[in-house]
């Protein structure tokens, strides 16, 4: 095998005089020495243990765990005015009068503040692929930070109900590209051992900025002037400060530039991801990148979004789509877990505190993510939380028709328990599987796009969501209460059909050999234990 060269490069292959970097910008073949090299890798990250993986990669692990911090700032903001309709401030100043004497967002605006996020989502995260693909996951994210700074000047000074929607439907825009940078950077410096769990790690975000919004406004509940929900909206200004700061330091995706044929600085950021006693090492890392970017040309896989809808790039878009649609329906009461505790029967500071108590419980299930997803794996876990969220979903909606419910407090306590319940079950499972699954099943080439369109879906099925919460639970509207369960577990049924039959086991598989078993169209159900031969893997 090769030296390495005196600038650190890739080994210049001395019987045949082809270096790396020409494989990659002229299209030839990987050679003998630099299949052994992929190979090397390939078995080195199957042969690693979680704990050597993470001693090895922990500048990745902790570059990985800040680029995800941008979720806690979208998830603190995407979530804080659905608990202003229950903070009585918030509902003074941009509500009307109400029959018991008090005041309510109508339920025409909240649809409009709630579709606002989402909305822009869809167009965000769309939009969103091309300047990752363009400029760099890095600097993308630093052009995002910056428009979000501006922003939340919109939300803090709002005089009235219409500008502070507007700001949600522009600030939704740079939402949906967070929900699609944090996940794609985490899936592109860790290696395999370390990949389910920190891209699990953004559900935790979501959870911890949910948490803070929930705790914060809980902190105002009695502060009756409009610094009482003014405050909580300029915290957000804390993250995207701190971020840009960091990110002077940050290394760029290695994927992203290999796939720029700039191997100098890909081997230099994989470098700065590992620790010195493996920097040797990452030369056959960068191999196995080039032989995955290579064959995936060779499979003449395109780089555009109609690409994402054709060949095995189509399943693939299906299975991370359908994870986040799922997730939107499994009953998780988090975007308007207050107000729905407020209106089966609670009063406010109750409702609130029984949101801080939601958050609680998914920060610990977030944190404990890692167990079912060691023992267990991806699917198995994945429909065990799904099975247990129906049952749970359909349990609330009949404790509605129980005798004496409006009267007996009891079963409103009962049902906000069951649903935290839920909620310490989806973050167990569902809740960062869908980041850990949707970050793995892309083709290397596409996955920013491909992601960038499940966010979008996600966007499209979470709209429909915020549509439907407001209106049944708002007592001007439907007023279904703890019913509009009948509809999220009747939908999750069919979401529990469709888990078993299309979504495969991804544990333990390197990108390489994922693109295999998609592109043999291995069925869901053999994932687990197909064995992709080395015949298969020296045809790529």
């Amino acid at each position: 095998m090769g030296g390495r060269t005196s600038t650190g490069d890739l080994p210049a292959v001395d019987s045949t005089g082809v270096e790396l970097q020409q494989v990659v910008e002229y299209g030839q073949k990987l050679d003998t020495v630099t299949q052994e090299m992929a190979d090397e890798a390939t078995e080195a990250e199957h042969n690693s243990s979680t704990w050597q993986a993470l001693k090895m990669h922990r500048a990745g692990a902790l570059w990985s765990l800040f680029f995800s911090l941008c979720i806690i700032m979208r998830a603190y903001d995407i979530e804080i005015t659905g608990n202003f309709y229950a903070l009585p401030a918030f509902q003074k100043h941009f509500g009307e009068p109400s029959s018991d004497g008090g005041y309510q967002i109508p339920a025409k605006w909240q649809v409009a503040m709630s579709m606002g996020p989402i909305v822009g989502q869809v167009v965000g995260a769309w939009a969103c692929a091309i300047p990752m693909d363009r400029i760099g996951r890095k600097k993308t994210l630093a052009l995002y930070l910056c428009a979000t700074i501006a922003l939340i000047f919109m939300q803090v000074f709002a005089t009235n109900i219409g500008i502070l929607t507007t700001s949600m439907y522009l600030a939704g825009l740079i939402w949906g590209g967070y929900h699609v940078l944090a996940p794609t950077y985490a899936s592109e410096v860790l290696p395999l051992q370390l990949r389910g769990y920190f891209t699990g790690y953004v559900q935790l975000c979501y959870t911890v900025g949910q948490f803070l919004q929930t705790g914060i406004t809980r902190g105002f509940v009695n502060r009756t002037d409009k610094w009482a929900y003014k405050i909580p909206y300029a915290i957000q200004w804390v993250w995207p400060v701190l971020l840009l700061v960091g990110l002077f330091w940050a290394p760029e995706s290695p994927w992203w530039l290999m796939r720029q044929n700039r191997l100098e600085d890909a081997k230099r950021s994989l470098d700065q991801l590992t620790t010195k006693a493996i920097h040797d090492r990452n030369n056959n890392t960068l191999a196995m990148m080039v032989q995955t970017d290579m064959y995936e040309r060779e499979q003449e896989l395109g780089t555009t979004y109609r690409d994402c809808f054709t060949g095995s790039n189509r399943r693939r878009l299906e299975i991370c789509s359908m994870l986040f649609v799922v997730q939107n329906f499994a009953g998780n009461p988090t975007g308007f877990a207050t107000y729905l505790f407020e209106q089966v029967g609670l009063n406010a500071e109750s409702a609130f505190d029984m949101g801080v108590a939601l958050n609680a419980v998914s920060f610990v299930g977030t944190l404990l993510c890692v167990f079912p997803l060691a023992w267990f794996g991806r699917r198995i876990t994945w429909l065990i939380g799904l099975s247990y969220s129906v049952a749970i979903m359909w349990i609330v909606a009949l404790l509605c028709f129980a005798k004496n419910y409006k009267s007996t407090p009891s079963y409103s306590w009962a049902q906000a328990a069951m649903l935290i319940s839920l909620q310490f079950v989806f973050a167990l499972t569902l809740g960062p599987l869908g980041f850990t699954i949707s970050s793995e099943v892309p083709s290397a080439k596409l996955r920013a796009r491909t992601l960038s369109l499940t966010a979008t879906i996600n966007g499209l099925s979470y709209l429909v969501l915020d549509i439907l919460g407001p209106f049944f639970l708002n007592p001007g509207a439907i007023n279904a209460g703890a019913k509009i369960e009948f509809v999220f577990g009747g939908i999750s049924v069919f979401s529990l059909i469709w888990s078993y039959f299309r979504l495969p086991e991804t544990k333990g598989r390197t990108y390489r050999e994922l693109d295999i078993m998609f592109d043999n169209r291995i069925p869901t159900r053999q994932f687990k234990n197909y064995n992709v031969s080395d015949r298969e893997q020296d045809t790529m």
